[in-house]
Formats: C-alpha cells, structure tokens, sequence
C-alpha cells in the first residue's frame, strides 16, 4: 500500500481538478495567508485542497473564485481521502483556524467526487450552510439553438436579422469587454465582484484559460462574456449581460450561442453558467432565463464546521 504524506505549500505536483484548486490560482490569491495541501507519495500527488486565512480565524477554500475544496484521482480510496482531511484539519488547527468553510464544486462536474465529498465533510461534523442551483449544460453534437426555447430562437433569429454578430474576442479586448458588463450590473444596481486590474492580473497568469466573447452592433458591444476554462472539459461563464438599451433584443442570448459553439469546437463537455440563487434565495427570472435557454440545475453547497 502507498505511504502517502500531508505536505504544505511544498508544490511538488503538477495540480489536479480545475483552474480554482491549481497552486497558481491559490497563490494569485492567497497573498500568503494560507496553505497549499498535497496528499503525495514521493512527488506523485494524488489529492490536495488549498485554505487561506480570510480574518477572524476563517479559513476558506478557496479565498476567491466560484469553488475549490478537494480535488483527487478518481481511483483514489476513501479511506486515503480520509486520512489526508484529518492531517489537514490538524495542520489548520495548529495554524489557529476555528472556523473552516469549503464549497465545493456543482454536483454537475463530477458527481462521483461531490458525494464523495460531501459524504466526508458531513461525517467529519460539516453543515450545509448554503445550498444553490447551479446552471449547466453538457455540450453534444446538438447546436444551442436546437436546445433552447421557441422564445430564444427567435431572439437570437432577430439579433442576426438586425446585424448583430457574436464572437470571440481577444484578450486585448478585456477592458471594452470589462465596461459593457460593468454598465449591465450597474443598470440593476450591483457592481462587478472584480476590478479591471485584477482581470488583467488574472489574464496575464492564465491567458490560455481566459476566454472573451461579444455581441457586435457595428463598433459597438451590445452584449459581452468573460468566461475561464476550467479544465480540459469544463468552460466556465465568469460574468456575462447585455448593454443597457438592447433589452429589446437580447443580444446575450447570441452570445450563448457562440460560447456553446466555442465549446463544441473545443471538445469540452460542460458549459456551466453559474448559480441562479444566492444564499439560497431563488431568483426566478433568472431560473427561467436559464433552463430557456436549454440549461438544466444542479446543486452547488457550502459546507462549515467550527473546530
């Protein structure tokens, strides 16, 4: 049987699971607060899980981004999964944590290694002190437009008709990109959750994981997307909306279309759109938008335990 080791911010591995559990996604953001957890025979990593120190005796994984929590080989035992949580929460322990949240990844990305995960931290005294619907949909042979409402063809059939074009653009694009989504949560209120230095820093880390789209009315954005592949299978919708004044016509739903499109391209086998809740409040609307435009739900929780 492997003897397999807790080492801490060691980077021995060349990573496992997505963009949000690599070291160098936890090191943009950790700002070295935190440890970096790999559960290694010699250099051979076969699971790992990153915390960072968020104030108050919270540790967080991860400090930033849609999820972290553990990522491992899917052969791996549990019993293997065990042991390298309890050497983890001792270390966590030892550093002065006495909160500890984790959020995993959708149930829609893997649905094995969520209940498995979720199996673990529930019987390692975990509650669910979050539980929202996350929207995805597994990328196939079958275009959007043939997945989503008779509403939304039409939709997308109008912003053709009219002249708008979706595509994808280039990173050089990112700060046009940045204000058209900008100015669509500003029109409802809300702000963007990142600024536009932080993106670039992002983009200059990851360039081949950040991936921008539009909606062109001749020189203009009516809709934009910023969206991160996640892994070999997985694309991401970071942040995405129309342009103020371009209700009528709801150019995102062409970028939908160009996104899914990007994907099947790709080979990649899961677009996922995000939640459509938050803190467990359902957002209706946006629930329906969603499944029009062919997504189906999955569960996305956070999990808490106080040591």
């Amino acid at each position: 049987m492997p003897e397999y080791r807790c080492l801490d911010n060691s980077f021995v591995g060349m990573g496992l699971g997505s963009l949000f559990q690599q070291a160098e996604f936890f090191n943009l953001h950790s700002a070295g607060q935190g440890s970096y957890f790999e559960w290694a025979e010699a250099s051979r990593v076969v699971a790992s899980i990153h915390f960072t120190d968020v104030g108050n005796g919270l540790w967080r994984s991860p400090a930033r981004g849609t999820f972290a929590g553990f990522a491992f080989q899917s052969n791996l035992h549990i019993e293997d999964l065990f042991a390298f949580y309890d050497e983890v929460e001792s270390s966590l322990r030892d550093q002065g944590a006495h909160n500890l949240e984790i959020l995993p990844a959708p149930m829609a990305h893997d649905q094995v290694a969520f209940s498995n995960q979720f199996y673990l931290l529930n019987t390692r005294g975990y509650r669910m002190t979050h539980c929202d619907l996350n929207h995805s949909l597994a990328v196939n042979s079958l275009s959007l437009p043939e997945r989503m409402t008779y509403g939304n063809q039409k939709r997308l059939n109008k912003c053709r008709r009219e002249g708008l074009t979706a595509e994808q653009l280039p990173l050089s694009a990112l700060s046009i990109v940045y204000e058209t989504l900008a100015s669509n949560r500003a029109s409802k209120g809300l702000s963007m959750s990142m600024t536009l230095l932080q993106l670039r820093t992002m983009a200059d880390a990851f360039p081949d994981n950040m991936v921008l789209f539009g909606c062109r009315d001749g020189e203009a954005l009516a809709a934009a997307a910023l969206c991160l592949r996640l892994s070999s299978s997985v694309m991401y919708v970071f942040y995405w909306g129309d342009r103020p004044g371009y209700a009528s016509l709801s150019p995102v739903v062409a970028v939908a279309d160009a996104i899914y499109s990007y994907c099947q391209a790709a080979g990649l086998s899961l677009l996922d759109i995000g939640i459509s809740t938050k803190d467990s409040e359902p957002n209706y609307g946006l629930i329906q938008f969603k499944r029009g435009l062919g997504f189906v739900e999955s569960l996305k929780v956070r999990m808490s335990k106080s040591l």
